[in-house]
């Protein structure tokens, strides 16, 4: 089963669909080398598009990765804390709740809150969350209900609750992939 597909890089924001392969979008990320995206569409975040077609992502090299597809099964899930954090990855600022083990929370309050990012996945859940960036030269929001971060790419981490406020940005809010097809009418206006 194909799903919508959208992921950041260093330096792009790459849509289009992957197959999934396994029950979660997260587990399968976390168990692969790289991935293929379909139908790509590749955005340098400073220039512009870049290219389309099929696209090979090493997993490694997503900083995150918008959650799509299916929640994974009821029954496998754990009991977590859930803390409200921002992160730094390179150009991007996510904000959202982590959802933790009670002794990755307890260790968090003890260690630091870089306790909360310990684990074997690659790529952990932020729900409720914001990705913050500058695209193509203006400040940028995007809201999604779930996003992938990765962990290892994280260069600190904070409580949401100290973050700076931030100006006013362009906010985008997508669902997945869409496109527009505009048909210029013989007034000289453009319609849908």
């Amino acid at each position: 089963m194909a799903i919508a597909f959208v992921g950041f890089t260093a330096d792009s924001r790459i849509v289009g669909s992957i197959p999934l392969t396994d029950d979660r979008l997260s587990d399968m990320l976390n168990s692969v080398a790289r991935v293929v995206i379909r139908d790509a569409s590749v955005e340098d975040v400073d220039l512009g598009p870049l290219e389309g077609g099929a696209v090979t992502v090493p997993c490694g090299d997503f900083l995150a990765v918008v959650a799509t597809g299916r929640r994974g099964f009821e029954g496998r899930r754990t009991r977590t804390e859930v803390r409200h954090v921002q992160l730094g990855l390179g150009r991007y600022v996510v904000t959202g709740d982590i959802h933790v083990r009670p002794e990755a929370a307890i260790a968090a309050t003890t260690e630091g809150l870089d306790a909360l990012l310990t684990g074997n996945e690659l790529l952990v859940p932020l729900t409720d969350s914001i990705i913050q960036y500058t695209r193509a030269g203006k400040p940028c929001k995007e809201r999604w209900q779930t996003l992938l971060v990765n962990r290892a790419r994280a260069a600190w981490i904070r409580p949401a609750e100290d973050a700076v406020e931030q100006p006013e940005e362009e906010e985008l809010v997508e669902e997945g992939p869409t496109r527009t097809r505009y048909v210029k009418d013989f007034t000289g206006t453009v319609a849908e």
